[in-house]
């Protein structure tokens, strides 16, 4: 008996071999430095919208991250006029929202770059975040007194 599936699935693949691919790279699939860059940015700004307690900035800072994460493609802004125009903010304020998340990315970059090479020790077991015996000892001697 003839498998028709696997055979439907053949011709199907042989049509749209060529087309699909088009398609996926016209759609921007595959996404420049430039836009991986704005969309990271664009995500630091999202995150810290949320720490905000000025509604206005956080607001702001929302619209124009997530802008940021659609820089380039479809359906995303192109340019620096069009994300002014889609999220009302001025060219201006986009620029210190952008130096702002350039600098919280390199700052978490330095602390990966630490934290890979050994620089941030995690584990607690050093000799300054544990009481010595003689801290203990005058702590014990304090809770003793106040008990009495």
């Amino acid at each position: 008996m003839k498998d028709y599936m696997k055979e439907f699935e053949a011709h199907l693949n042989k049509i749209t071999e060529g087309v699909l691919d088009d398609e996926v790279q016209e759609a921007g699939a595959e996404m420049t430095d430039q836009q991986r860059k704005l969309a990271e940015y664009g995500r630091i700004l999202m995150d810290q919208a949320v720490t905000q307690k000025d509604d206005a900035l956080s607001n702001v800072m929302s619209k124009v991250g997530n802008e940021l994460t659609n820089y380039g493609t479809t359906f995303g802004t192109r340019s620096l006029d069009e994300l002014v125009k889609k999220t009302g903010t001025s060219p201006n304020i986009i620029k210190k929202l952008l130096a702002y998340a350039e600098n919280i990315a390199a700052t978490q970059q330095h602390l990966d770059t630490d934290h890979d090479s050994g620089g941030l020790d995690d584990e607690g077991d050093d000799e300054f975040t544990q009481a010595s015996d003689d801290e203990m000892a005058a702590m014990a001697d304090k809770a003793a007194r106040d008990a009495s």
